[in-house]
């Protein structure tokens, strides 16, 4: 399975949308929950999508779980060595992809799919999650909002670091 990466994708918005509402198995709109707001476009097998994007980043899938379904989007970005990326494959659980780089290197993503924030806070309190954690390589973690609607976009819910409602 062929996954692509589009980072701080240059279409507008409507654009994105369109296209992710014409293959929703296959396209995922993703706004960033940090102060680091912004957009990425995560494509799964659907090359005649990617065409449209100059500089999709390439990643060929290693572990298939479950559905990509839910508003929330974990994604783990990881270096493995010798057989670790076998054994984290091994520890994913509900609705997750792994995949390898295109470059060939030791480099990994992990996009795991949540329907509530409160089930990726009790899977990152879990002991798979430290079990897989401590087979990572500097492990990079960012968390997105399935975007449907371009009113998830504004300032107001792009801002969530500091926001005490938000995170209680």
């Amino acid at each position: 399975m062929k996954i692509n990466l589009v980072l701080a994708p240059e279409q507008p918005v409507s654009e994105l949308l369109t296209l992710q509402s014409a293959q929703p198995q296959n396209v995922f709109y993703l706004g960033k929950i940090s102060q680091l707001a912004g957009t990425n476009l995560l494509i799964i097998d659907a090359q005649n999508v990617v065409a449209k994007f100059a500089r999709p980043i390439g990643f060929e899938s290693r572990a298939v779980i479950g559905q990509f379904k839910g508003n929330v989007i974990h994604q783990i970005a990881f270096q493995a060595k010798d057989n670790n990326d076998e054994l984290i494959a091994k520890l994913l659980t509900g609705n997750a992809i792994m995949a390898q780089n295109d470059n060939g290197k030791s480099e990994y993503m992990i996009w795991s799919f949540w329907s509530t924030h409160d089930e990726l806070a009790r899977f990152l309190a879990s002991e798979i999650y430290q079990q897989m954690h401590a087979l990572m390589k500097n492990a990079y973690t960012t968390t997105y909002q399935h975007v449907t609607d371009q009113s998830q976009l504004s300032l107001t819910t792009k801002m969530r670091d500091f926001d005490k409602g938000w995170w209680g």
